[in-house]
């Protein structure tokens, strides 16, 4: 019989130290190509986040004072909230700026204002109802705009019935006049009539804003509040936030957006910079640089 030798038991050892550090290589190229694939799938979660809300953002802006009917200059509202008309309607041609706030890590916000939606087209007008020419896509309570060439009134829809929509003067609205004074004085007699083809849409007002995140209230985000039923609602948006800044480009002015004053006249805005700096403490798996972390971007405003 041939002799058979078998392994020895350092033959066995070395093999499977050989085996073990294989293995070992095997699986830190894994591990690691699972860490890469993680990382950039969070920082392509990320950007379509980001993608989205400015997206959203630049919409808002680019509509700001957007009204139909040629836009006319002329504005009231006859919505009010403890006898004034609140900040959520400070017209100023649709774009309202703001000063940083030192308690909120020097951040700024901004709010918008436009009609929106679908519009429909006036039949008849006997205060205070409208008598439309298709069901509009309206509710009670929502905030709503009527113009024709030369004035644009803003109120809060009392009732819908089919092709009816009424601003009696009750809710929010402090009259059924939607005339125009100034000064305005809501208990003064406005009456006006709107003509046939007069222009009927949702109003909406919307601000941007940072702050405390209700993932975890360790970071900020970036939030888009509106106006529902005349109570303001705030959306988180983006999450992980540490500085929003506007600054703001005049009418007529050489190209270089300006800081936010009070004495900056925001009807004279023809467009905004938005400059959003992420937190780098909510995406430490990640690992941005602040040149990647910052996310600045230009619109301009359709309807100045």
């Amino acid at each position: 019989m041939k002799y058979q030798r078998g392994v020895t038991l350092t033959e066995l050892l070395i093999a499977l130290m050989l085996g073990i550090l294989l293995l070992g290589g095997v699986l830190g190229v894994y591990l690691s190509n699972q860490t890469t694939a993680r990382t950039t799938e969070d920082l392509s979660n990320l950007q379509n986040r980001i993608r989205l809300a400015f997206q959203v953002m630049s919409y808002d802006l680019r509509s700001a004072g957007f009204l139909g009917c040629n836009n006319s200059e002329r504005v009231v509202t006859v919505v009010q909230v403890a006898g004034a008309i609140p900040a959520w309607l400070n017209w100023q041609g649709g774009l309202v700026g703001a000063a940083p706030e030192a308690a909120n890590n020097n951040n700024e916000s901004i709010r918008i204002m436009y009609a929106a939606g679908q519009s429909s087209s006036v039949v008849s007008h006997t205060p205070p109802s409208f008598q439309l020419n298709q069901i509009p896509e309206l509710a009670v309570n929502d905030l709503a705009s009527v113009c024709d060439e030369t004035l644009t009134s803003i109120f809060q829809v009392s009732a819908i019935n089919a092709q009816q929509v009424q601003h009696q003067a009750v809710g929010l609205n402090c009259s059924a006049d939607l005339g125009f004074s100034n000064p305005f004085v809501c208990a003064n007699p406005r009456p006006r009539v709107y003509p046939a083809d007069a222009m009927l849409l949702r109003f909406e007002s919307i601000r941007w804003f940072v702050a405390p995140s209700q993932v975890d209230e360790n970071f900020n985000s970036l939030y888009r509040e509106v106006i529902v039923a005349g109570v303001p609602v705030a959306e988180e948006v983006l999450f992980g936030v540490e500085r929003l800044s506007f600054a703001y480009q005049i009418r007529n002015a050489p190209f270089g957006p300006v800081a936010f004053t009070a004495a900056l006249d925001m009807t004279q805005v023809t467009g905004v910079n938005v400059t959003v700096l992420l937190a780098d403490e909510a995406y430490q798996a990640i690992d941005m640089e602040e040149s990647i972390r910052t996310i600045e971007f230009f619109v301009s405003i359709r309807n100045r």
